[in-house]
Formats: C-alpha cells, sequence, structure tokens
C-alpha cells in the first residue's frame, strides 16, 4: 500500500463524518491533530543531530549559536565528547549560571543558543533535537500530493483523520448520527496511537539492547526505558 498523502488522508476524514468542510478548516483541523501528536512525547524518529554549534575560547554567555531551522525542542547537549554533557538552564536565569560551566539556555523567540562559562579550546557541540515538522496548514497543491509530506510511518497516518473527526465531532457541524459514530472512531483511534507508542518503544528498547524481541541482551548501563 503506497504512503497515505494529506490529501488522502481528508478524503478518509471526509468519509467518516459524511461531510466535505471548507479546505482551510479541514487542513486546519489536520494541522492541530498533527502538531498535539507529535508534541505528545519525545519520539525517536523526530530525533536529529546537529553538530554546526562551536563553543570557542572567547565566547561568552551573550555570544549567540543559531539553532537549526527546523529546531523544535531540545533533547540532549553534549560539548566535545558525550561524557561532557551540558544543563540547560531557562532563558529567564540566564544572568545567575553566565559563568558556570557545561550550561545553555535558548532563545527561542529567536532561533538562538547561549552557552555559558568558558572553554580552553573548541568545542563542537552536539546538539540532539526534536525537530519540528512541516506544518499541515497552508500546504501547496504538490505537499498535498505528496506523499513525504507527513513523516509517519504510513500505518499510523489514519490517526490524523480520527483525530480530525474527534475535533468536528466536538464543533457545531456534526449531526446526531455522526455524533453517535464518534465512540467506535474514538476507540480505532485509541487502538492506533497505542500502537504507535508501542512501536516507538520498541525501537527504543532496541537501541539499548533491552527486551523489545525474546532474544534480550544483557547491558549493565541500559538505563530503564519508560514512555517518554
Amino acid at each position: 500500500m503506497a504512503d497515505l498523502t494529506p490529501a488522502e488522508i481528508v478524503t478518509f476524514f471526509e468519509g467518516i463524518i459524511d461531510d466535505s468542510p471548507d479546505a482551510d478548516i479541514t487542513y486546519g483541523l489536520m494541522d492541530t491533530a498533527y502538531t498535539n501528536r507529535n508534541e505528545l512525547r519525545n519520539w525517536a524518529f523526530l530525533l536529529k543531530l546537529d553538530t554546526s554549534i562551536t563553543h570557542s575560547p572567547g565566547n561568552t554567555y551573550a555570544t549567540e549559536k543559531t539553532l537549526p531551522t527546523d529546531f523544535g525542542r531540545p533533547y540532549k547537549l553534549f560539548g566535545g565528547a558525550a561524557d561532557n554533557e551540558y544543563e540547560g538552564v531557562p532563558f529567564e536565569d540566564l544572568l545567575r549560571w553566565m559563568s558556570s560551566p557545561n550550561k545553555y539556555t535558548l532563545d527561542l523567540a529567536n532561533n538562538k543558543m547561549r552557552l555559558t562559562g568558558s572553554v580552553s579550546s573548541a568545542l563542537t557541540m552536539y546538539l540532539w533535537y526534536l525537530y519540528a515538522p512541516t506544518s499541515l496548514f497552508g500546504l501547496t497543491d504538490a505537499q498535498k500530493a505528496s506523499a513525504t509530506t507527513i513523516v509517519w510511518p504510513n500505518r499510523f497516518r489514519r490517526l490524523l483523520a480520527y483525530d480530525m473527526a474527534e475535533l468536528y465531532f466536538g464543533g457545531v457541524d456534526a449531526d446526531d448520527v455522526t455524533r453517535q459514530m464518534a465512540p467506535a472512531h474514538k476507540k480505532a483511534a485509541q487502538l492506533l496511537a497505542m500502537s504507535m507508542v508501542k512501536w516507538d518503544n520498541a525501537n527504543r528498547m532496541k537501541m539499548l539492547a533491552g527486551s523489545s524481541s525474546p532474544r534480550r541482551q544483557e547491558r549493565t548501563s541500559a538505563p530503564d526505558v519508560v514512555d517518554w
């Protein structure tokens, strides 16, 4: 089965609600559902590594570093090596920590990072972050027809249509028939959402040599995996 495009998800959504809302409303619902699911947890498939930032001698707490253009939220930051982790502090507390080593803060309004303390030699910063996928509101016709616009695995993409329908059923336009159908669609959404979380957990367990398969590998330093 070919990967579902945004346009095909709209068709599925319209079949669920037996209606064809305005395109802006429809894609607004889709983007709301997409954004909500993407922000619910630290999905492994949204994780990226950026190495474009350097902590250099002479940098101060006021030195701005540009974050990746698709930056969504931070995950982990290391300077030069895996045993040199930097700790995030609130932007409003920057002056409190400005001389402390191994701290960073984010100026999200300007898409900038600042590093505190000083270093004796240049360090490549290894920034793992959750990226923000393309908004599904305001798509071009080509993006609506593209199977790569939505970054989820195809088997979970129908979840967007169910989430859209739940949002629609909660509005004033839904009639009595579609409202009666809502519990069944909500159950389908719950099952798909659970499967998506299980899939993500299994991926993380495999990377940590955990127990996502019958063959268990021992790794004494592997931390517990939880639902983020």
